[in-house]
């Protein structure tokens, strides 16, 4: 199983982001690479509405790894969906995700279902 899939359906302007694991600097390089192309590849196709985040077997990360996604996160806020669901196991990764957020348009949740509806209902409002 991978660290993380990294999915775009231009269709209905959405990002899924599947995360797993206890990621080392190369894993996060990688994927930072990987997520930033598929920003690029939407905003060509009209741009992100909605990303659902699926962290429910991700670890709570070093802090060296968890800077680094705020980092990122920051340096594309120009490309992020105005809609965000992150699905995290615990509390503790819901506080990690959070700060690492920023200034991202986001939801935390520790339910599928409720951060899937919860979604749907924001891009019934965005069209």
């Amino acid at each position: 199983m991978t660290a993380y899939t990294v999915d775009t359906d231009p269709r209905r302007r959405m990002l899924h982001i599947v995360m797993r694991g206890y990621w080392d600097q190369k894993t996060f390089d990688t994927f930072a690479a990987d997520y930033e192309a598929a920003l690029h590849r939407m905003k060509t196709s009209g741009g992100l509405a909605i990303a659902l985040v699926d962290g429910r077997e991700f670890a709570v990360q070093a802090r060296e790894i968890s800077t680094q996604f705020g980092e990122l996160i920051a340096r594309n806020m120009a490309l992020l969906a105005r809609h965000t669901a992150t699905v995290v196991p615990a509390h503790l990764n819901k506080l990690q995700a959070e700060r690492a957020g920023g200034e991202l348009a986001a939801r935390y949740f520790t339910d599928m279902e409720e951060a899937q509806a919860w979604l749907a209902e924001m891009s019934v409002k965005a069209a």
